[in-house]
């Protein structure tokens, strides 16, 4: 009995001595690199390079891949290199902890992202199941229906109809797996058009994603499906990049490393937007978890990951998370970088849905930043079927189109300039909360936004002193507006409308260069002259109301 006690001793320090952890390296530089910001189609796409082109951001050393050189040294170790990260500079390596020891003595490693093992969910092996975790439980099929309330309540109906349906754009979703997809009614446009450009799984290291979970399937019906009477997504007619990055058999911080390697590869493919229906808080491992302050936009790798994609010139959309009824109850990674969109939930009604988690972030600023509809959202299904389903996980798809078909209508714009102009456009933008943020936006009033900033912008480049808005106006009570758009115009200005016999009809003084007229003036029955003046301006225009 003690020698097989003996025996089962050795061979588990033996186990022990020989297990293949998984460590997140990072180096201390880039330098002596054979990349060179000066090619960047060593490592880039040209569609990558002409995002940053459009929006004047610079290629940097952040953009390069690690030094080959280091890559050599780390095989050296007999270390395998996984997966390598160019915003992090660093590589996943799977190695037993002797060898580990060698790597860190290596003079070019800074240490580890992290505290260990990344993929290990507790101390002594991996914390997998047969059964997935049900992180999406809250999102179960339940029933038969259409599209419409989700559109209408974006606009995107009416964006439509418009002609902005995704042409042209490139969106990259990461998520769990996209089972059938392949093979679904509602995605055959999608397949026969060839706009699935890429795929790959980053859990099994493979490029078929259609073989794993179904949540990216329902995920991808809120922005790509087509199928009239059926179901319609935000962005229909728009190309996708389909990313494998979540294992739903476990939770750890290595589907955090998945998602910017996924990232990573989104952007050098190309994508214009990054949908994320994941976020993270808890872990397998309570040792992992992180706090409530820790989601500052600056502390968790998701985070880190998602504003280095914007700084890249991405639109970065994720899920809020669906927490709002849990002991957590905020949101988690990577919602709370400040440079993406992160979506709410509401009912078909616009009610906040119960279960969308909280803001602010951990710092204190408005999260989430816009909701849609994220219970009973129409969703497809790998079974060919369409049913209602409730998560942030599709409020956020639905945004992430409808942000991807707005910016074709303006591709002049940044992603920054997409992300405002839908935050402008929300219900709620004047008074923000931290269960919708800005609220829910609207794509008319963010197109007429848009649309009033580029002519102003145009004006100025001409020479213009002021900008009427509408003129005419449509309606007896559209708001018109007027900018002083010279810069040297003075400090005090007068504003007046006086009638075709010289009568002043209204007038206001005041030190600002944009006011709104009043909507009545004796009806608008008449055509009224305006006049501006001021220290260094005398402004005269026709002013009328259709």
């Amino acid at each position: 009995m003690k020698k097989n006690l003996l025996v089962c001793l050795l061979l588990s320090l033996q186990l022990s001595a020989f297990a293949q952890n998984q460590y997140l390296v990072v180096f201390k530089d880039k330098a002596n690199s054979t990349y060179s910001v000066a090619n960047p189609k060593q490592f880039l796409s040209d569609r990558s390079i002409q995002r940053r082109t459009r929006q004047n951001i610079a290629i940097t050393e952040r953009d390069l891949p690690p030094n080959v050189a280091y890559l050599t040294e780390i095989s050296k170790t007999g270390a395998k290199i996984l997966y390598k990260s160019r915003w992090l500079n660093a590589v996943l390596v799977q190695a037993t902890p002797a060898i580990l020891t060698q790597i860190l003595k290596l003079s070019f490693v800074k240490g580890l992202e992290g505290t260990g093992d990344i993929r290990n969910a507790r101390t002594g092996g991996v914390s997998e199941s047969s059964e997935p975790r049900n992180k999406f439980d809250s999102e179960e099929v339940t029933d038969n229906g259409y599209s419409q309330t989700q559109l209408a309540m974006l606009g995107a109906d009416k964006m439509h109809t418009r002609g902005f349906r995704g042409e042209g754009m490139l969106i990259g979703v990461l998520d769990s797996g996209f089972q059938n997809a392949d093979q679904l009614s509602f995605f055959k446009d999608l397949f026969a058009d060839k706009r699935v450009v890429s795929t790959f799984d980053f859990v099994d290291r493979e490029v078929n994603v259609y073989d794993d979970h179904s949540h990216g399937t329902n995920v991808l019906s809120c922005m790509a499906a087509y199928e009239s009477g059926k179901i319609v997504g935000t962005a229909y007619k728009a190309s996708y990049v389909l990313l494998r990055t979540e294992d739903v058999y476990s939770e750890t911080k290595r589907e955090e490393a998945n998602w910017l390697f996924g990232a990573e590869m989104a952007d050098s493919v190309g994508v214009d937007v990054i949908n994320t229906s994941l976020g993270y808080s808890t872990f397998d491992n309570p040792a992992q978890n992180y706090k409530y302050s820790d989601m500052n936009g600056d502390r968790a790798l998701a985070t880190r990951a998602a504003d280095w994609a914007a700084q890249a010139g991405i639109l970065v959309v994720a899920s809020a998370g669906n927490e709002g009824n849990g002991s957590w109850k905020y949101i988690g990674t990577p919602a709370d970088a400040d440079s993406i969109i992160a979506v709410g939930a509401v009912t078909g009604t616009r009610s906040v849905a119960t279960f969308s988690s909280y803001g602010p972030s951990g710092d204190g600023r408005i999260k989430p930043d816009l909701a849609a509809q994220g219970q009973t959202t129409l969703v497809g299904t790998p079974g060919n079927s369409v049913g209602y389903s409730n998560g942030t996980s599709f409020s956020s798809p639905l945004m992430a189109g409808f942000a991807a078909s707005f910016w074709q209508a303006f591709p002049e714009l940044t992603n920054m300039q997409v992300r405002q102009y839908l935050i402008r456009s929300a219900s709620q933008y004047e008074n923000p909360d931290n269960r919708v943020g800005y609220g829910i936006p609207d794509f008319e009033k963010a197109y007429q936004i848009a649309e009033l900033d580029q002519l102003i912008t145009n004006l100025k480049k001409q020479g213009k002193d002021v900008v009427v808005f509408p003129n005419p106006a449509n309606t007896q009570n559209e708001p018109v507006k007027v900018w002083v758009l010279k810069d040297d115009a003075g400090q005090n200005f007068e504003y007046k409308l006086v009638d075709m016999t010289g009568k002043v009809i209204w007038s206001m003084a005041t030190t600002e260069k944009n006011i709104t007229l009043p909507a009545k003036v004796d009806y608008w029955q008449t055509n009224y002259i305006l006049k501006v003046t001021s220290e260094n301006l005398n402004f005269t225009s026709k002013v009328a109301r259709n």
